[in-house]
């Protein structure tokens, strides 16, 4: 996009819709971190345009797709995007993080690179295997309460504007840049550098005093991370990006202004959205050259883990407190396997979920098995083990008949179910569940879940989102008027699952299973119920609205080009064919790029190249 056609659209904005701001539908339809939210459920509750009635209708369509300049030029490992709404005259944007330090930002109607940013990091050498320039997904700050279950909008979808959506069409005054609301509503500022005495957000009472260990090396098990993840908590005053308590993701409700990520040498970067610049200095977090995991930011703490030794960080999981200026770490070491995939919290944020692979362990370290931490101390709180389950999956949350639920994936092709509340039962090592083997072997970060839910007729209409700092709901409570149905598990496999019956015949090459969630209490079980098309090396699924979108991603098992991604779309409850993006793509995609937000869902490729699909609107 040119700046004739950039001044040009908003001109039209302004005339044609006057001052508008950005906002979000209750639910939200924002992706703030790797698999969309603190439980790592791959789920958009509500969407403005995608539903079942508008995916059976033509329409839902390749709407744009930019190829990303990098640094060096040549074959790109792209993250997962991270959505924002109302950060800069266009909106909403996705950033993502690609290989060789580099972050873009993409405005998400139209695929124009808004910033891009590289990070100047000294070169250094890098082990085989381990995080080079690294692309873990970046993360915005996210409410650990998912957002009340609403019955699907009957006729959303289908195009036409944005359903509820709106887009920012302001002027800034000249040298100020696009303007942007405050945090809390008052006048829009900068973010404030570091946190001042007796500043707003200072650091709280009790928290390590300046001149504390700020460094990379493991601080005791017991020392304190600054404001925590339990619950809600203040929700970060003074953290740059902090939604305020009850809010949602959106400057209109929250003044989300920031994004955090991670360079390649373990630095923390605290990057403001509208501009791709530093809001703070970078600090340290990881041990470089460290392989880390997406990152999260709950409350006042980012969280993120290590695996496989790499330049000899120990295997376990680190936080650093985005309160205090002085950035303090902490860590827990797992003393025993590697920490897989991503962290994840309950529903309530009392308790961080870590699945832990094979290793010899040694004191109280821990090998197969699924471990929860305290979020505030990182000191263990309970476990669930099994020699023989060997997890290879991080863990996913969901709530279950006022319990919450963790499910993760073993290397024989199992999902196990365990209470939150009592990992394995007094003798830790009792699951609520444990499925039959699927067959195949479990992509990485393989699950994904959702709860179809129904409207009850007559009933009055869903009450309106309340205001910052309202009480929250929990997470698992549904609108007044609503009916909650079925709890579906998807898992992604490669290779043939044991008896699976794919929607065209048996699965060959792999493909996503839906499982239903039946039973009561501690008799919970885990049916089949419908497979995908055969789809090369699948993405984890996304779930939008009760539509499933499973990516073949055709990446090689070796050294290979493989073939090019396909992407497809289900009826979540049925696994009726809805759509498929056939030879749109046409190289294979990059590990874990593959995001959804604001009525579109994302595909990022190992050429750079992002593709857009969705239904088009006025700002296309």
């Amino acid at each position: 996009m040119n700046m004739k056609r950039l001044f040009a659209v908003c001109a039209t904005s302004l005339v044609a819709g006057g001052v508008t701001f950005a906002q979000i539908g209750r639910g939200g339809s924002e992706w703030v971190t790797a698999f969309a939210d603190a439980q790592r459920t791959s789920w958009i509750r509500s969407d403005p345009k995608i539903s079942l009635e508008a995916m059976s209708k033509p329409g839902f369509e390749l709407q744009w797709k930019t190829k990303l300049e990098t640094q060096p030029p040549g074959r790109v490992a792209l993250s997962q995007g991270v959505t924002a709404n109302g950060v800069t005259l266009f909106v909403p944007m996705s950033i993502v993080v690609g290989s060789n330090n580099n972050l873009y930002g993409l405005d998400n109607d139209t695929g124009y690179v808004v910033w891009q940013r590289r990070f100047d990091v000294p070169a250094a050498a890098t082990p085989a295997g381990c995080a080079g320039g690294s692309t873990p997904a970046a993360t915005r700050i996210v409410n650990v309460t998912p957002p009340p279950l609403t019955a699907p909008v009957a006729g959303a979808g289908g195009g036409g504007g944005r359903a509820g959506a709106g887009y920012r069409s302001l002027l800034g005054e000249p040298g100020e840049g696009v303007p942007v609301e405050a945090r809390a509503g008052g006048a829009a500022g900068a973010p404030p550098v570091g946190n001042p005495a007796g500043a707003r957000g200072a650091v709280p009472q009790g928290a390590p005093a300046p001149g504390a260990d700020a460094g990379r090396g493991v601080a005791p098990a017991g020392a304190r991370a600054g404001g925590g993840g339990a619950g809600r908590g203040a929700q970060g005053a003074g953290i740059p990006g902090a939604p305020a308590a009850g809010g949602g993701g959106g400057l209109g409700r929250g003044g989300s202004r920031v994004v955090y990520t991670v360079s390649s040498d373990g630095m923390l970067r605290v990057v403001g959205l509208p501009s791709g610049k530093d809001i703070q200095k970078p600090a340290p977090f990881i041990p470089a050259p460290a392989r880390w995991s997406d990152a999260i930011a709950v409350n006042t703490t980012l969280y993120a883990a290590t695996s496989g030794t790499c330049g000899g960080a120990p295997n376990g999981v680190w936080a650093i407190d985005l309160a205090a200026e002085n950035k303090p770490v902490v860590s827990w070491r797992t003393n025993g396997g590697a920490v897989v995939g991503a962290v994840a919290f309950t529903t309530d944020g009392s308790t961080l979920l870590v699945a832990v692979g094979p290793g010899q362990a040694t004191g109280d370290g821990k090998a197969n098995a699924i471990v929860a931490l305290d979020p505030k101390t990182l000191q263990m709180k309970d476990w669930y083990t099994q020699p023989t389950a060997e997890f290879v999956t991080g863990p996913m949350v969901f709530r279950h008949n006022n319990t919450d639920v963790v499910a993760a994936g073993t290397k024989d092709g199992r999902i196990v179910l365990l209470d939150a509340s009592s990992l394995g039962g007094t003798n830790h090592t009792t699951p609520l569940h444990a499925s039959r083997a699927l067959g195949g072997t479990f992509s990485a970060e393989a699950l994904a879940t959702w709860q179809q839910v129904t409207a009850v007729p007559g009933a009055a209409p869903a009450a309106p989102a309340p205001p910052a700092g309202a009480p929250v709901p929990p997470g698992a409570a549904p609108d007044a008027g609503v009916i909650l149905g079925a709890r579906w598990i998807l898992a992604s496999v490669n290779g043939r699952p044991a008896g699976a019956q794919a929607t065209n015949g048996a699965l060959t090459t792999g493909g996503v299973i839906a499982l239903k969630l039946v039973g009561t209490g501690s008799a919970l079980a885990l049916e089949p119920a419908w497979t995908s098309h055969n789809l090369s090396m699948p993405a984890t699924p996304i779930i939008v609205n009760g539509v499933v979108f499973a990516l073949g991603t055709g990446r090689s098992a070796g050294t290979g080009a493989g073939t090019p991604a396909v992407l497809h779309a289900y009826d979540g409850a049925t696994g009726k064919a809805l759509w498929n993006s056939q030879r749109i793509i046409t190289s294979a995609a990059a590990p874990g790029s593959f995001w959804s937000g604001f009525g579109q869902t994302y595909v990022g490729t190992g050429d750079g190249t992002i593709y857009s699909f969705g239904f088009r609107d006025e700002r296309r």
